[in-house]
């Protein structure tokens, strides 16, 4: 599990989305475009629900670890659409100096290496 701190709020969701809304946000911000997402996370009451954010080059978000749940929502459809819409926002990329890959969970099976 992982939180999302976005605008004074901590938005809890699994692992692989919140390094591809990570992924995202950065690509968006690499061609100055924004996009509104629903992402799925775990509300207060562990339902899993849609939040919805505005990313672009403004978003100021900082993802990092939370306790480990085994309800960590899983979703690779919608990773697999922010991948798709990345795609097609432009064609600069934004710098990547860690190295990873991204939008890890998009494909069936595909983990975090």
């Amino acid at each position: 599990m992982k939180f999302i701190h976005y605008d004074s709020s901590d938005i809890l969701t699994g692992d692989l989305i919140a390094d591809a809304v990570a992924d995202y946000a950065a690509v968006l911000g690499a061609n100055t475009r924004t996009d509104t997402i629903a992402v799925p996370t775990v509300g207060e009451d562990g339902a899993v629900q849609r939040t919805t954010m505005l990313i672009g080059p403004a978003s100021e978000i900082v993802v990092r670890e939370a306790p480990d749940d085994e309800l960590e929502p899983e979703d690779p459809a919608f990773i697999r659409r922010l991948r798709d819409a990345a795609a097609t926002c432009g064609g600069q990329q934004p710098v990547n100096a860690d190295g990873g890959r991204r939008f890890v969970g998009a494909a069936e099976g595909d983990q975090a290496s």
